[in-house]
């Protein structure tokens, strides 16, 4: 699949679900879900501003017979250290749409603070990137560095139990790391593509 976000993006599904939440009213999601993770890429040329990029990832995303789930090989590179009120995070959302395409804006949410972020709603994704690599911090600050992944899997995203139902469907996601300090300067994108699919009962 060439160039990858997935161990971010192990981060960025969590924080989706709940920005889309404050959106959507309980009666209106589809039911329980499981994701399936699609694909993974590089955001669009010209998203992040030049010179501006904090970190890049490598690597790509293959199924586990072993385990039964979506798991990630490859590598973070973080290119600075990253502290407490230096990254803010934007997640945008697009849902696609079989005769439509991709229909845009289906979420815009400013996050807020990324170390925030972290140790919140993203903080069990971030103990099991951790795990996967135990050089990689489960909190701010971030060293630069590169951190190498092998097997990381998504399937601790089923247990999410934050938000039980959900609509379903292909959503296409991606996180903006932009500079506190400007509001403005993108200096990271991550994006990927996961289904939503019925959560089926086990017999």
């Amino acid at each position: 699949m060439g160039n990858a976000a997935p161990a971010v993006l192990v981060c960025v599904v969590p924080a989706v679900l709940a920005f889309t939440s404050l959106r959507s009213s309980v009666n209106s999601y589809a039911g329980p879900y499981n994701i399936v993770f699609k694909e993974t890429a590089q955001c669009p040329a010209g998203t992040v501003g030049p010179g501006g990029v904090v970190a890049n990832v490598t690597g790509n995303i293959h199924h586990s017979r072993t385990i039964k789930a979506s798991v990630f090989d490859g590598a973070l590179l973080v290119m600075r250290d990253v502290g407490v009120g230096d990254l803010g995070v934007k997640v945008a959302v697009a849902k696609w749409d079989s005769v439509a395409g991709w229909k845009e804006n289906f979420v815009r949410m400013d996050g807020g603070e990324y170390c925030n972020v972290l140790v919140t709603i993203g903080r069990e994704a971030a103990s099991e990137v951790s795990r996967h690599n135990p050089k990689f911090p489960k909190s701010c600050p971030i060293p630069k560095g590169t951190y190498i992944f092998n097997n990381l899997s998504f399937d601790f995203l089923q247990r999410w139990e934050h938000f039980p139902v959900f609509p379903y469907g292909r959503f296409r996601g991606d996180m903006l790391l932009y500079d506190m300090k400007s509001k403005q300067n993108i200096v990271g994108c991550f994006r990927g593509v996961s289904d939503i699919v019925p959560r089926m009962k086990k017999s």
